[in-house]
């Protein structure tokens, strides 16, 4: 668990910056049209969601720690091609398909990741609650840092900064040991060797996460070219993130244990809507961090424990499918996010209207969710069928 989470930290160190600050690298830099960043993202995170589902079939047939290897290695070497792309050749199409092939390699790691993670821990939330603090130290410095970098250097090095610290945490997964599995018989994939439970939960974090992605790709965009801040002043928005999940994840683990794991996800996607709807009362730094404070909060609450939610549901069985599937519905609601978000940059100005609108996804998760509670009144049984 602490091999993972250290691993995590290092490796967001770089990539908190390339996600934060690259959709202003192709706006800004390379001049591809906004509404075209928001569908890049979209590719990305639908491929990503994709590529997921059969990554995370591969970790249960040959190995989590092969899978994990095997892909940070691919995400190092695209990151270099990155950054020889942006310094020397600064081309649009021949940056845009290196980044969807990082981010492909990106996310293939990930439900080995978390199935790893899982198995490493008596108790699933507990774990990764771990994971996202370490997780979230790196995005704490890496942004900030990569916003000072950019001011000062330009944009390439924030790449080539990612690929050192993805480099610098693969020798932490050498370390790892596979975790005993209830089922690792080699059998073809299928979706329904998975449990129904996780459609019926995935089906509603598709619509939490297109309002959570506006994270990325909507929030650096507008507080840019509509507010005016600069990329350092962007990159403390992000650190203010990483700081209050390393500060409050811990003690939101504690809280969520007590009300319940549907609670949880019902008080975190509230949370959400209340930090995003904020942000248009935003004009100046100091009121996108109590924003940023909010939106954390809600991250908190959710990320650990819809990881937690879909570990129960698997019973230990064929955990990288389940987390897998689970990551293809939060994937395409991530890359709903961008696409949804910059369509309302494009064409709306009031920022009450972006961010009202932005936020009403999130409605139909908290109906969903709630109506999940209702029909499982004790979370830890999570019998749907």
């Amino acid at each position: 668990m602490y091999l993972i989470s250290t691993g995590s930290a290092i490796r967001t160190f770089g990539t908190g910056a390339v996600w934060t600050f690259t959709a202003l690298y192709m706006s800004n830099v390379l001049h591809v049209p906004l509404l075209l960043v928001g569908l890049i993202f979209a590719f990305n995170a639908v491929l990503g969601g994709f590529v997921q589902i059969y990554s995370g079939y591969l970790g249960d047939q040959y190995g989590y720690k092969k899978t994990i290897i095997l892909f940070s290695a691919g995400n190092f070497i695209t990151l270099i091609l990155l950054f020889l792309s942006a310094k020397l050749f600064p081309i649009e199409a021949i940056f845009i398909i290196l980044f969807i092939v990082n981010q492909t390699m990106s996310s293939l790691f990930q439900p080995s990741l978390s199935a790893l993670l899982s198995l490493s821990s008596d108790i699933p939330l507990s774990g990764f609650s771990y994971m996202r603090v370490g997780s979230n130290l790196g995005w704490a410095f890496g942004p900030a840092l990569g916003g000072v970098i950019i001011s000062a250097f330009g944009y390439p090095y924030i790449f080539a900064i990612a690929a050192v610290a993805t480099f610098l945490s693969i020798p932490l997964y050498l370390f790892l040991k596979e975790g005993k599995f209830k089922s690792r018989e080699k059998t073809r994939f299928s979706f329904r060797n998975a449990e129904r439970a996780v459609y019926l939960f995935g089906a509603g974090t598709i619509f939490l996460f297109v309002v959570v992605s506006q994270f990325s790709v909507t929030l650096s965009i507008y507080a840019n070219h509509i507010v005016g801040l600069g990329t350092a002043s962007i990159g403390l928005i992000y650190f203010v993130n990483g700081i209050v999940v390393a500060a409050f994840q811990l003690p939101v683990y504690l809280l969520i244990k007590k009300i319940g794991l549907w609670n949880g996800m019902i008080l975190g996607t509230l949370l959400y809507m209340i930090g995003y709807f904020s942000m248009a009362l935003d004009h100046n730094l100091v009121q996108f961090l109590l924003s940023m404070f909010i939106v954390t909060m809600g991250e908190n609450a959710v990320t650990p424990t819809g990881n937690a939610i879909v570990s129960k549901i698997s019973g230990g069985k064929k955990l990288g499918t389940h987390m897998g599937i689970y990551n293809f519905f939060n994937s395409f609601g991530r890359g709903m996010g961008p696409a949804y978000g910059t369509i309302l940059l494009s064409y709306l100005i009031d920022p009450f209207e972006i961010w009202g609108l932005a936020i009403v996804p999130a409605g139909v998760a908290l109906m969903v969710f709630a109506t999940l509670k209702f029909r499982n009144k004790e979370d830890d049984k999570l019998s749907w069928h």
